[in-house]
Order: structure tokens, then C-alpha cells, then sequence
């Protein structure tokens, strides 16, 4: 038996659990999906096509060095 995984995982998330964000610009609600396997929310402002990432969870440690 073969198993298949969908091309983009996070996908299946709907984008009703992400937070909501309004354009800094226009002030309209702005379209918003997971990118990076589901460690950021992108946003884009359907008017003005502005665009704006944010983390989800906490940021992960620095390598030591």
C-alpha cells in the first residue's frame, strides 16, 4: 500500500483558526493562508495588494556557537 501526502499540508487548516488582520493602508480585511510549513501567516490586502507576514508560535532558539 502506497500512502500519499498532499502537496501543502497546512492547506488543510482552515484560515478561520488564523488570526484576522486589517490592511495597514485600507483597512480592509486582507486574505491571509500558512506558508513555511505552517510557521507563518502571510496576509494580502485584496485592494491594494500590500503584503505582511507574521510568526505563529514562539520564535525558535539560536544555534550556539
Amino acid at each position: 500500500m502506497t500512502m500519499s501526502t498532499p502537496a501543502n499540508p497546512t492547506s488543510t487548516q482552515p484560515s478561520a483558526d488564523l488570526p484576522d488582520r486589517l490592511c495597514t493602508w485600507c483597512k480592509v480585511p486582507m486574505r491571509k493562508r500558512l506558508v513555511a510549513s505552517g510557521q507563518f501567516v502571510h496576509y494580502t490586502c485584496p485592494t491594494c495588494v500590500f503584503q505582511h507576514t507574521t510568526r505563529r508560535g514562539p520564535k525558535p532558539a539560536a544555534p550556539a556557537h
